[in-house]
């Protein structure tokens, strides 16, 4: 791994974000590092998804988020799918639009089929999907290239106990590799000694666990 690669962060200046003239994000500061499991526990409305917007970039906001830039795969909480597209077809064009040679991408795709046991409903549409397997399918396009920067929103909402410690083994297998950030109202699932807890309260950040 180069120097660069291992150094990867991205570093948070004062950053604010209003809806209707309130604060949904108020004044934050800090940094995530590459090689740790960075938690952010919240209640609902906390401002998590409203910060991992920010970062993603798909937010104004005041203040500063500096970042590599390198690629980012994202699930976020709630992804609206195309019903009528089978599951291999959207991961395709999942990974044409990020480049990923042909030959790579068809790998890719039946790894992480084969992992999450989804190979079997490759050619079916979503919306014939359960909501957990729609939720398999979120997780492997934001995996999908190996990007170097994650983030996942509530990663193991609507899946069962088996599919949670897959996600679990997944997001360990890359620590070393990659800048991870998860946003969860489960942080006793993810037990691994690289990481840090923030927690949001009321648009404002807390370093819980160092």
């Amino acid at each position: 791994m180069s120097s660069i690669e291992s150094s990867t962060t991205i570093d948070i200046v004062n950053v604010t974000k209003c809806y209707l003239g309130k604060q949904a994000i108020s004044d934050v500061s800090t940094s995530f590092s590459m090689g740790t499991l960075n938690l952010l526990i919240g209640k609902n409305g906390s401002g998590k998804s409203t910060l991992i917007k920010c970062i993603m970039g798909t937010l104004r906001f005041q203040g500063e988020i500096i970042r590599k830039k390198t690629a980012i795969g994202y699930a976020p909480e709630d992804y609206v799918m195309p019903y009528y597209m089978s599951v291999r077809d959207f991961l395709e064009s999942i990974g044409k639009i990020r480049d990923v040679e042909s030959k790579r991408l068809k790998q890719e795709i039946d790894d992480h089929l084969n992992f999450f046991d989804m190979k079997s409903y490759e050619h079916r549409s979503f919306g014939a999907l359960s909501n957990g397997m729609r939720q398999k399918v979120n997780l492997i396009q934001a995996f999908l290239n190996r990007p170097k920067t994650i983030l996942l929103d509530e990663p193991l909402h609507g899946l069962d106990e088996e599919s949670q410690k897959k996600v679990l083994k997944l997001v360990k297998s890359r620590l070393k590799d990659c800048l991870i950030i998860v946003s969860t109202h489960y942080p006793e699932h993810f037990k691994t000694r690289n990481k840090r807890v923030y927690q949001m309260i009321d648009g404002r950040l807390f370093i819980e666990q160092a």
